[in-house]
């Protein structure tokens, strides 16, 4: 886009030009994570936008017929006096993690909305209108002569949207994954010195995600920082004031986030690259095989159902079964919906119940909660009818709102250490070459995420592309390692804990669940118990009194916040 300006002007500087240029449309023309607001002073409105994944939250209150706008919810939680008013839904979402993503435009307090991801609001004449500006288009395919013309596409999209969030001061997480794997391939090859990696790692010889982060370290032109479990005493400070003061409950088990970010800002970063979204991007996985019998290409079907089993086999036995997956995939593709929908419905019922009953939600606050509705609701979004295309089910993916709280929670954990997390694969150039790509270029003879592996030949080792399965996560082994050293505050806090959430627990089920912890007999519970106390810890503080949530602007205008760092092309 033709601006007029220096490709290096200050970002407010492109987004009024832009707004002039453009209008209530200019949201369309910007590339980049951003949440912005603009006031025309002169039209009487205040207009705002959130970039098309949310990796730039965006909150906003109407009080009096005016708008004030903020980057975090607890900012304009409460007028001056007032006690911040907590919403019993976020409760619910801390104590059923699986509820998640399922209030897209809700916060954790009253009367303050978010502005979703891929969203304009305009607020003129004391109405507000929300609508959305951007949606992934599952119609559109790109049809190039050769294979080879596929990875040059993609390296070349990939690299510039790497290249334009790499920063004097940015640094890389580097898991062992083959998402943030490539994010270090190519700004490696972008950074003139050395590009600071940060992994959570282990010194155990058989953990497979470790070996992977050693074979990319050992390339030129690194500079890595390795945290691992015998570290975690070393950062003790660092996660105490995170845990103490978390924007929301929920991200009680973001351990290995906080110590990356704590890391980095150790290391002097001020942005961290990251690949959390590109499984979401860049793969059909298993839904591909219903597309493909749907339109009778059965051979291929077929050789693919047999390759992704022995892909997942090792690592995944679910989808470790060829004439599982073919069938499963063969009634999606076959049934009709007047027989799988009463199926689909009851399954959600019971494993509804079954979520509720093996959380530590009450039974009365789960009833009038609508928990299982939610939670009914929200898988809703994945129940594709049968002749639902590949590249329709990958674009219904692109806008789940699972993929939108992943993003604004590594936003949350991030920002408390002064840290602006990137996301490379969620480029707007990036998401809308990948899903007009043929199927074949995403997923073939049983490699997911194709296109990624292909492009990154001579990037990075051979056996960090080509490697098989779902790799072990490390974050549960840090989060266990973390909490077991809060056992003894975390049960001497029981009660009070209890006492706090008693409108929304069932304080028996809490109390047999530490017994367990207490005797040694279940390990596991350590983790519900460490996210009771957190929950507990964030509603004592958030409501509280004492809380300051006083506007920081003293002028008769509200609050206008605005984090820009999405940038057209000047």
């Amino acid at each position: 886009m033709q601006l007029g300006l220096e490709s290096a002007a200050p970002e407010g500087a492109v987004v009024l030009r832009a707004y002039e240029r453009f209008g209530e449309a200019f949201p369309e023309h910007l590339l980049g994570d951003f949440s912005l607001v603009v006031r025309d002073r002169a039209g009487g409105t205040a207009f705002a936008a959130c970039d098309p994944f949310g990796a730039r939250p965006l909150h906003y209150r109407i009080a009096g017929g005016e708008i004030a706008f903020a980057s975090r919810a607890r900012d304009l939680a409460s007028a001056p006096g007032e006690r911040p008013d907590l919403d019993t839904a976020a409760l619910a979402e801390a104590l059923v993690p699986e509820l998640e993503g399922s209030r897209p435009e809700g916060s954790a307090f009253r009367g303050v909305a978010r502005l979703p991801a891929a969203h304009r609001l305009v607020h003129r004449d004391g109405r507000v209108e929300v609508s959305r500006y951007w949606s992934p288009d599952a119609l559109r395919e790109i049809r190039l002569g050769r294979a080879e013309e596929y990875v040059e596409a993609f390296r070349a999209v990939f690299a510039e949207a790497v290249r334009c969030r790499l920063g004097p001061s940015t640094g890389s997480m580097l898991s062992g994954g083959l998402d943030s794997s490539s994010i270090v391939g190519y700004a490696r090859a972008a950074r003139g010195g050395p590009l600071t990696t940060l992994s959570a790692t282990t010194d155990d010889p058989a953990c497979e995600e470790s070996r992977h982060v050693s074979a990319v370290a050992q390339l030129p032109g690194l500079d890595p920082v390795r945290v691992r479990p015998s570290d975690l005493r070393s950062f003790d400070a660092d996660l105490d004031r995170f845990f103490d003061a978390l924007e929301d409950p929920i991200d009680a088990t973001m351990v290995v986030p906080a110590l990356m970010y704590a890391s980095a800002r150790r290391r002097g970063l001020t942005s961290v690259l990251d690949g959390v979204d590109g499984d979401a991007v860049a793969s059909h996985e298993p839904g591909l095989l219903a597309s493909l019998l749907r339109s009778g290409a059965w051979i291929a079907a077929l050789r693919e159902g047999r390759a992704l089993a022995r892909f997942y086999r090792e690592s995944y036995p679910p989808w470790g079964s060829a004439s599982r997956l073919i069938a499963r995939h063969a009634v999606r593709a076959f049934a009709p919906e007047s027989a799988r929908g009463p199926v689909r419905r009851l399954r959600a019922r019971r494993r509804a119940a079954a979520v509720i009953s093996a959380s530590l939600a009450g039974r009365d606050f789960a009833r009038q909660a609508g928990l299982a509705e939610r939670l009914q609701d929200l898988w809703t979004l994945r129940a594709h009818p049968g002749g639902t295309s590949a590249r329709a089910r990958h674009a219904s993916e692109l806008v789940h709102p699972h993929l939108t709280a992943a993003v604004a929670r590594y936003h949350r954990v991030a920002a408390a250490f002064g840290i602006e997390a990137r996301h490379p694969f969620l480029d707007r150039r990036v998401v809308e070459l990948c899903l007009s790509m043929p199927w074949d270029r995403l997923m073939r003879d049983g490699w997911s995420k194709r296109i990624v592996r292909e492009a990154g030949a001579g990037l990075l080792p051979d056996d960090v592309l080509w490697r098989r399965g779902r790799w072990v996560r490390l974050g549960p082994l840090f989060l266990a390692r973390h909490v077991e050293s809060r056992k003894a505050a975390l049960l001497r806090d029981l009660e009070g804990d209890i006492a706090t959430l008693a409108t929304f627990v069932d304080a028996e089920k809490v109390r047999r669940a530490a017994a367990r912890y207490r005797d040694g007999a279940d390990a596991d519970v350590g983790e519900t118990m460490w996210q009771l106390n957190r929950l507990a810890t964030w509603v004592r503080r958030e409501g509280d009194s004492r809380y300051d949530a006083a506007p920081r602007d003293s002028g008769a205008e509200p609050v206008a916040r605005c984090s820009a760092a999405g940038r057209s092309n000047p």
